[in-house]
């Protein structure tokens, strides 16, 4: 039996491709990120109550440049574990107001501290400027975070979705390389792996299913300064060789979505390699599914599922 979108996405893919008829190179850059804040926030629907929010900028680049992150917590008193969150959005967009609704979600439901990071954008802040960011902020959490947040230092997560889920596996991968401090565990939300575009299912997907093979080229394109980085495994985690000594990993991907592939390619190479690692396949979905909790009930499970991944792999 053949597959199906979910139905309510289905119907949102029916709007969406009436009226998308601007290739990406054609949308300016400011609009194109003010769409995607519209996008999450109507999809979304009404805000989860976390018990506390804060908003505050954390020092960068030597302290030279200040980027906002927004920390949540959902019970004060207990000690709980951490997960540093990196917002997705094809290094062109995306920031802690896109991810809101994910990041309450997973801070509720996991009940856990997290702290999600607005890493600089492309084209104004080409590779690697936004993973040097993200870099900054996991190690001001490890300094800050347990005693500001009541965190337990030993279980601190990091995670990432799409784009933000490369700068999870590159982080974490340069963590393990360069001997410092490693998170207990790794969430990785329909991730860009492999900035390549050449696995299968670039082509089987590559239009009709809201991010398309060429909105992803686009995005890549904006981000690198060049062809070549491409196999640079800071731009590419998949294509690194030694992926030996990770921490354990959830790996998710949709069904109909240009980086499925690369998403289950990773699963594969992190258990070659004995990571331990889980991966789970949401085939009725579309990337991006997880903004839309307020118009597709069955993403609210999915959440669910993924917060108790999250739990359980930080030993909550």
């Amino acid at each position: 039996m053949t597959q199906k979108v979910n139905p309510q996405i289905q119907q949102f893919l029916d709007q969406f491709n009436a009226f998308m008829l601007t290739q990406p190179k054609q949308i300016p850059v400011e609009a194109g990120r003010l769409a995607y804040e519209h996008f999450s926030i109507l999809q979304s629907g009404i805000p989860l109550k976390v018990r506390r929010v804060e908003d505050l900028t954390i020092p960068v680049s030597n302290g030279e440049v200040q980027i906002p992150v927004r920390i949540y917590t959902p019970q004060l008193g207990a000690q709980l574990p951490a997960l540093i969150y990196y917002h997705g959005g094809g290094w062109q967009r995306g920031s802690i107001t896109t991810h809101d609704s994910i990041c309450r979600n997973l801070a509720l439901k996991a009940n856990c501290v997290v702290m999600s990071v607005e890493w600089r954008l492309a084209p104004e802040h080409k590779f690697p400027v936004g993973l040097e960011d993200c870099w900054d902020a996991y190690h001001w959490f490890l300094e800050y975070g347990p005693k500001a947040y009541n965190v337990d230092p030993h279980r601190i997560a990091i995670g990432g979705d799409s784009a933000g889920g490369n700068m999870t596996a590159v982080t974490i991968q340069r963590l393990k390389n360069e001997n410092k401090q490693l998170p207990k565990f790794q969430l990785l939300l329909y991730a860009a792996l492999d900035l390549g575009g050449n696995l299968p299912s670039y082509s089987t997907y590559a239009d009709g299913y809201f991010l398309s093979a060429e909105h992803v080229q686009y995005y890549v394109d904006h981000y690198l300064n060049s062809g070549e980085e491409v196999d640079n495994p800071m731009a590419s985690p998949l294509r690194a060789t030694d992926l030996s000594g990770l921490p354990e990993t959830h790996i998710i991907t949709a069904g109909f979505d240009p980086l499925k592939d690369e998403g289950h390619a990773y699963y594969e190479k992190l258990k070659k390699f004995g990571v331990p690692v889980t991966y789970q396949s949401y085939d009725a979905m579309i990337h991006a599914f997880l903004h839309m909790t307020g118009t597709v009930p069955e993403v609210n499970h999915i959440i669910d599922e993924i917060a108790a991944r999250l739990k359980e792999g930080l030993g909550a």
